[in-house]
């Protein structure tokens, strides 16, 4: 079957999906689809007249990229269907973790698509469409191997969801191998700090929606930024530092000091008769302060039902913590590097940030966990979910040696602050110390039972600075805090 039939009847499939994704079952609702993102499948639409094969789409975090991805599925399936060559020809979708593998597959049950899944262990191929976890098609021994389970051809329309996370030759080389006739790409950090971009592999961006024209347009909701600062003051703790390596101290000092500020952040942010009302994400750096965390939280707020969740922890697990945050019936999930996108929670209404990180990419993903809005007519929304706003927290441990990318920076801030400041940081040689060094300074450090002191440095009005289309900046050019962060320039400096 040549690529031009199979293409012209996606093509008039794709447009008969502007304005809603049908329901497999023709006695069923379908989804209708809002404005942005008719916008971005009539692009695709109309990058498939120019007979190209490889394009993306850029779209905020929380605006709803993955049913665009389905209506693009679902119109490949129905071509293929009107050709009468479904038969062992396969449509992809490829995502980063096993959370979102269950999320999108939940999506695509809502408007009856059967799908089979590939990832953690679970190979199940049989069905016309497949989620893969992109660890799942790097864990084959081979390229030749995963050509065995996926032959060239068999691939139809593959769609790269989060398509920056595929950037490193290893996995374009995976990608490549499957030669898919179609390939569209999703995600809303396009480029990476190095200057890699989606575009320079999987095709040009057709349609592009960033995050703060999204709230502008009430596509995610506004969030309330809190700025908090947490230190434990060397004289409370008199530790002998030459027991210590200098780095292991230092991970471990900046990580007992977000640790115990974590409580007192969520209790001065919601009131008792809040926090049931309030489904709350907490993100730290490390899965021993995920375990951790969720410990200090019970002890603390014992009435509360709290989930920590991990890159170890399986499929079912994360399932069930994810559903019962959805019904209400738990409060919080501490989470590390395995949340950072992609997670179906739109219930979240406080985002706790203890992860510091210079990377806005990581930041705009993590961030976007709880900026997104609930449809009307959604599973959340018939449960009684109601969401017009978000807070996020941040907290900027007074041990970090680096001052961390902050919300504002997304909103315009970075370039600001990159003059203000002078060079960039550099990083340290030699590679991050062991997670397990680290967690067993931090006990050590948190058994001299020190004081957390924690303060709230700002309470950023972010509609405010949206408005103004700049950030806020203080009498030093400064708008994030702290201050020990900035490196004044000298008088005479342009």
């Amino acid at each position: 079957m040549p690529l031009s039939k199979y293409q012209s009847a996606f093509q008039e499939k794709l447009a008969a999906r502007f304005e809603e994704v049908p329901h497999s079952d023709p006695s069923k609702k379908g989804i209708k689809l809002e404005d942005h993102q008719h916008i971005a499948l009539e692009a695709i639409y109309n990058g498939l007249l120019l007979n190209r094969d490889r394009m993306c789409a850029v779209a905020s975090c929380g605006s709803g990229k993955t049913l665009v991805e389905i209506a693009a599925i679902s119109a490949s399936q129905a071509a293929k269907e009107q050709l009468g060559i479904n038969g062992d020809r396969k449509d992809l979708v490829i995502t980063e973790e096993r959370a979102i593998v269950a999320g999108i597959r939940r999506q695509f049950a809502r408007l009856g698509i059967e799908t089979g899944i590939w990832t953690g262990g679970r190979k199940e191929l049989e069905q016309p469409v497949i989620i893969a976890g992109i660890h799942a098609l790097q864990a084959a021994r081979s390229r030749r191997e995963l050509t065995k389970i996926l032959p060239p051809g068999t691939i139809d329309l593959c769609v790269l969801d989060e398509a920056d996370c595929y950037l490193t030759q290893r996995r374009i080389k995976t990608i490549e191998s499957l030669n898919p006739r179609i390939v569209t790409g999703f995600t809303a950090t396009e480029k990476w700090p190095d200057g890699r971009h989606i575009s320079d592999q999987f095709g040009p961006v057709v349609d592009r929606l960033n995050l703060v024209e999204a709230m502008k347009q009430k596509i995610n909701v506004v969030p309330d930024l809190y700025i908090y600062e947490s230190a434990i003051k060397e004289d409370d703790l008199r530790l002998k530092k030459d027991d210590y390596d200098p780095a292991v101290l230092q991970a471990a000092w900046k990580h007992a000091e977000l640790h115990k500020a974590i409580p007192e952040v969520y209790g001065h942010l919601l009131s008792e008769n809040l926090r049931r009302a309030f489904p709350t994400l907490v993100y730290v750096p490390s899965r021993d302060m995920v375990h951790a965390t969720a410990e200090s939280l019970r002890e603390q707020y014992p009435e509360i039902a709290i989930a920590g969740l991990t890159g170890k922890d399986e499929t079912d697990e994360v399932e069930e913590a994810m559903e019962g945050f959805r019904n209400g019936e738990v409060q919080i999930i501490v989470l590390c590097e395995m949340g950072k996108r992609g997670m179906d929670l739109e219930n979240a209404m406080l985002l706790i940030d203890a992860y510091p990180t210079k990377s806005l990419n990581k930041l705009e993903q993590r961030h976007g966990r709880v900026l997104r809005k609930i449809r009307p007519g959604s599973a959340l929304w018939q449960k009684g979910w109601r969401k017009n706003g978000a807070i996020i927290a941040q907290i900027a441990p007074k041990a970090g040696t680096f001052r961390p990318a902050l919300f504002t920076d997304i909103i315009g801030g970075w370039e600001e602050f990159q003059r203000v400041r002078g060079a960039r940081d550099r990083e340290g040689g030699g590679g991050a110390p062991e997670e397990n060094l680290i967690a067993q300074v931090r006990a050590q450090i948190e058994s001299k039972r020190p004081p957390a002191h924690v303060s709230l440095v700002r309470r950023v009005d972010i509609l405010e600075q949206i408005r103004k289309d700049r950030p806020q900046f203080d009498e030093d050019g400064f708008f994030r805090i702290p201050r020990r962060y900035v490196k004044r320039e000298p008088p005479d400096a342009e």
